[in-house]
């Protein structure tokens, strides 16, 4: 209709236009110049040379001063090497912008005492080590750990829909997985978690990981995440804050396992500790229900009957 997204007063929900807003705006201009179209193209030409996604709201989908400047021309000071911002590492910006912008994120770090857990893994790992999944990881069992403490406070397995201002409660877990590949950052999909065996599970993340780093995986495999695990204990390092895999509402960041001296009983003893990150949407989960959850999380992972029982 040639109407310039300027010109249009919204009056959807959150700010959305709707195609009265537009057709209102048309019966506006009726009279003027045919120059809507030149304007408008002009306009997207004035996004594009600002670095600002064409057809975003002024200042950046609403969110105040954010706006983005082109950078200096680095050559003029030095030898530069240029690379074409592509593929999963283009996708991979795009996604972190998105969340780390209009998400407020909070971090809830702990230590979980694994030992009793990683005894159990290292037999069962012996046990079935020539079955399907059965080089065993800690990875399968956080996954269970953590389907239970959804289960059990399901706003971490929810998404907020800012244009309807809803809150839509998933009932189903497919836990995602971050894996480290040639291309960049992947993640890859367990889906159906809470209806699968540690040994399943186990064979499902190997196969995932060995496609995704080869190029082999299927698009679909990263798709209807509703809570997402970062690994970086096989690099090192313990504590880090990951962001959270919009539109998910928390993402569970694991350090590297390591002994450490611990006071039990009044006693120093020496104990298999996981670092433990849980970084949540501060828009829908509170503090109190993220200690909740890292609480029920700590305990399961520390008693591996009890995470037996409930899984």
């Amino acid at each position: 209709l040639g109407v310039d997204r300027r010109d249009v007063t919204p009056s959807g929900p959150g700010g959305r236009v709707l195609a009265d807003d537009v057709r209102r705006a048309a019966e506006g201009q009726e009279g003027r110049p045919a120059a809507a179209p030149a304007r408008a193209a002009a306009a997207a030409e004035e996004e594009r040379e600002a670095g600002a996604p064409v057809g975003a709201a002024p200042g950046g989908a609403g969110i105040p001063f954010l706006e983005v400047e082109a950078l200096p021309d680095f050559s003029r000071l030095g030898p530069v090497e240029v690379e074409p911002l592509r593929s999963i590492r283009r996708k991979t910006a795009r996604k972190m912008v998105i969340a780390a912008s209009i998400i407020p994120h909070v971090s809830h770090m702990d230590d979980a005492d694994v030992t009793d857990l990683e005894d159990l893994r290292r037999r069962m790992r012996e046990r079935y080590a020539d079955e399907p999944g059965g080089r065993l990881t800690l990875l399968p069992y956080v996954m269970k750990a953590v389907v239970a403490g959804l289960k059990a406070f399901p706003k971490l397995n929810a998404s907020i829909d800012p244009v309807k201002q809803e809150i839509v409660y998933k009932k189903f877990y497919n836990v995602g997985f971050a894996a480290d590949t040639p291309k960049g950052l992947v993640v890859p999909v367990v889906r159906g978690v809470d209806g699968k065996s540690v040994l399943a599970l186990s064979a499902e993340i190997v196969s995932l990981a060995l496609a995704a780093r080869d190029g082999s995986i299927d698009a679909g495999a990263f798709q209807g995440g509703t809570f997402t695990i970062t690994n970086i204990g096989p690099l090192g390092g313990r504590y880090f804050t990951p962001i959270i895999n919009y539109p998910e509402v928390a993402i569970l960041a694991v350090g590297r396992m390591e002994e450490r001296a611990v006071v039990r009983d009044g006693r120093v003893t020496v104990r298999k500790v996981l670092p433990l990150t849980l970084t949540f949407d501060h828009r829908l989960v509170d503090g109190a229900d993220a200690a909740r959850f890292m609480d029920g999380l700590l305990k399961r992972l520390a008693d591996p009957e009890r995470l037996l029982m409930e899984i």
